[in-house]
């Protein structure tokens, strides 16, 4: 009996993946689609920090600027975490060329 659970653990782990069903075409889109939000913000003056591909979708960490500040204040960026790190901070969020993308702002 325990080498029949362990061949159904084995089927389980080669199965594809339910949402990706096995197949690299949609990492290869989200890396494009990535780069196009890197030159957007290129050509907006941001200047990107990171990458983040801990999830499939990435996430673009920027550096805050003027910028940044004026997104804030106008509402064109959201903030979804507010935490203290020895100083008072929120990360804001916006999404350019559907990828978000984060920073994190101090509150004085």
């Amino acid at each position: 009996m325990t080498s029949v659970t362990k061949n159904n653990t084995l089927r389980e782990q080669t199965k594809p993946h339910p949402v990706f069903g096995g197949c690299n075409k949609i990492a290869l889109g989200y890396l494009s689609q990535t780069q196009k939000c890197v030159f957007e913000l290129n050509k907006m003056g941001l200047h990107v920090l990171s990458i983040e591909f801990d999830k499939i979708k990435p996430r673009v960490r920027i550096e805050p600027n003027a910028l940044t500040k004026k997104f804030e204040k106008t509402g064109q960026a959201l903030a979804y975490i507010q935490g203290n790190d020895g100083v008072h901070f929120a990360e804001y969020q916006m999404m350019v060329e559907g990828i978000k993308v984060i920073w994190r702002s101090y509150l004085h």
